[in-house]
């Protein structure tokens, strides 16, 4: 099945958007930094994450797939950087 255009584009919209947690991540894993950084929000990102990802398995629609796989681990490794910090 051929992907169109915007699906295309939601699919890389997918794998793009989550890179935005990198800069979180490095902050609190190699600058050893969580000042500011709750960990109550970011648990509610990764739970929120999941469910994103179980509805897009449910509706079988890959660019959700993707987006909720990657945003749910990239939420994951801030929360345990927290949790071990």
């Amino acid at each position: 099945m051929k992907m169109s255009y915007v699906e295309k584009f939601m699919f890389a919209f997918a794998i793009i958007e989550p890179l935005a947690t990198i800069p979180q991540i490095i902050g609190i894993w190699f600058r050893h930094n969580t000042a500011g950084v709750s960990l109550a929000t970011w648990l509610f990102y990764t739970l929120t994450s999941g469910i994103w990802l179980a509805y897009g398995i449910i509706k079988k629609d890959k660019p959700l797939i993707v987006s909720g796989l990657l945003w749910s681990t990239s939420q994951a490794i801030v929360v345990l950087g927290l949790l071990v910090r």
